[in-house]
């Protein structure tokens, strides 16, 4: 634990050299009252955008998150705290979409609901290796479609289900797919890493792949970094490939 929150600490230096130069006025909202009620979310793309409102009511590009980082819904009453509104690209373009009220990094910010979950039982979790994706928990819903080894979802562990005849337990996992809130699938509990340090390795494994002007010392003390890390040996083979590379 000691060196997973140690090694916390370096992915955010991560995402502050990669995010140099983006910063705005915008993001210097703190959360809301920490009274407010939240409910748990998980990012389900790489580089989930977050926005911030200005004086227009507009939604502006403030900062992102990794796929698989764990951030709060807030509530309005009994339901998530949402709505329609334009966002503005630096472009000039605006397009309405709609927009969920979020809290990430202790700051308020509002994102799009194609982008994160609304399940509290999901957390971040990873592929251990290639795996069929089930439409329904049994051997019926298998499909030709598959997720690669180390691709992070969002898992609920909570509601495994049993194939009896086969003897097989199947976990409900949500991915982005483009619609509201991503979409739901199985498969095989087996397959999936409930190591939490493989999640932060494999996030920190994609932004150094998407951050091509990092420094090469810097993404080199990052790798050897994540040598501390307690990871399944299917993460440690990607970040000894990633060091080779």
């Amino acid at each position: 634990m000691k060196n997973q929150k140690k090694f916390l600490f370096l992915l955010g230096m991560l995402f502050i050299f990669a995010s140099c130069g983006n910063k705005s006025e915008t993001q210097k909202k703190s959360a809301k009252a920490s009274s407010l009620a939240t409910v748990n979310s998980v990012a389900l793309y790489e580089g989930t955008p977050l926005y911030q409102e200005n004086s227009d009511g507009k939604m502006v590009y403030a900062d992102e998150v990794p796929l698989g980082e764990e951030i709060k819904i807030y509530l309005k009453g009994s339901s998530i705290e949402e709505k329609t509104a334009i966002r503005l690209l630096s472009s000039g373009k605006e397009e309405s979409f709609n927009f969920v009220h979020v809290m990430c990094y202790e700051k308020d910010y509002w994102t799009r609901d194609i982008f994160i979950t609304n399940n509290a039982a999901l957390t971040a979790a990873a592929i251990k290796e290639d795996t069929i994706i089930y439409t329904s928990p049994d051997a019926s819903g298998a499909s030709t479609k598959k997720f690669e080894k180390g691709t992070v979802v969002a898992a609920d562990f909570s509601s495994k289900r049993t194939d009896s005849d086969l003897g097989i337990d199947f976990t409900p996992v949500t991915y982005y797919n483009g619609k509201s809130f991503g979409k739901e699938v199985f498969v095989k509990s087996a397959n999936i890493s409930t190591n939490h340090a493989d999640v932060i390795a494999l996030q920190t494994l994609n932004r150094l792949l998407s951050y091509k002007e990092l420094k090469p010392e810097v993404s080199k003390s990052i790798l050897a970094a994540l040598d501390e890390l307690s990871v399944s040996e299917f993460v440690s083979e990607k970040i000894q490939s990633a060091k080779n590379n």
